[in-house]
C-alpha cells in the first residue's frame, strides 16, 4: 500500500480532486533529491532524511497549504506526500518544468537544495538563470542546504537574485530546525 503523508495534497484532495487541492495550496516545496542528499550530517542522519522529516511536519501542520515536488536528473509532483529516495544528477531544468505550473497557479516556489545543478558541468548556467528569471520573477525563494562557501551556496544565491527572491542557507550539520523555520516563515508570508 502505497503511503500517503497527513496533511499532503492526496490526503485532503476531496473524491481525489487533487487539482482542486493543489488549487488550494500556498506554496509549492521542490526538494533536491539528488544523489548528493544521501551524504550525512553530524546529526548521524542524512540530508535527505532530514529534509523528510521537515517535509513530513510542515505538511501535517499546515494540512493542504503545501504541493511537494522532488527531483533529481528529473521532475516528480508528489501528490502523497512523500519525495522519492535521493539518486542521480540534480536538474535544476527538470525542478523547473514541474514547478513552473505550479508557480502560473498562484503557488510560491521554495526550492531546497544541496548542491549546483548538473546543467552548470555543461555550460548552461547563465540560460538556467535566465529560465529561471522569466519563468519564477518575483515567486521563487531559495533554500541552501549544503556546504557553505561552495559552489552550490553561490549558485544558489545568484538564482535567488535573478529571480528576486529570498537566499537562505541552512546548515543542516546544526540539525532540521533552521529549515524548518525557513519554511514555515516563507510559508506564511506566502499567504
Amino acid at each position: 500500500m502505497t503511503q500517503i503523508i497527513k496533511g499532503s495534497i492526496s490526503s485532503i484532495a476531496t473524491n481525489g480532486d487533487t487539482a482542486l487541492a493543489i488549487l488550494n495550496a500556498t506554496v509549492a516545496l521542490v526538494c533536491d533529491r539528488s544523489a548528493s542528499m544521501n551524504e550525512y550530517t553530524k546529526s548521524g542522519k542524512t540530508r535527505a532524511q532530514l529534509e523528510d522529516e521537515v517535509v513530513t511536519e510542515l505538511q501535517s501542520r499546515y494540512s493542504g497549504k503545501i504541493v511537494v515536488v522532488g527531483f533529481n536528473s528529473s521532475g516528480y509532483l508528489c501528490e502523497d506526500g512523500v519525495l522519492p529516495t535521493p539518486t542521480s544528477d540534480t536538474s535544476f531544468g527538470a525542478a523547473f518544468e514541474v514547478a513552473e505550473a505550479l508557480s502560473d497557479a498562484g503557488l510560491r516556489v521554495i526550492i531546497i537544495s544541496d548542491g549546483e545543478p548538473n546543467e552548470i558541468n555543461y555550460g548552461g548556467e547563465s540560460q538556467l538563470l535566465a529560465d529561471a528569471k522569466r519563468k519564477f520573477h518575483g515567486n521563487m525563494d531559495c533554500i541552501f542546504v549544503g556546504d557553505e562557501n561552495s559552489a552550490g551556496e553561490r549558485f544558489m544565491q545568484r538564482l535567488a537574485e535573478a529571480v528576486g527572491g529570498s537566499a537562505t542557507l541552512c546548515d543542516l550539520n546544526a540539525g532540521s530546525r533552521l529549515l524548518q523555520e525557513t519554511i514555515e516563515t516563507l510559508l506564511l508570508k506566502a499567504g
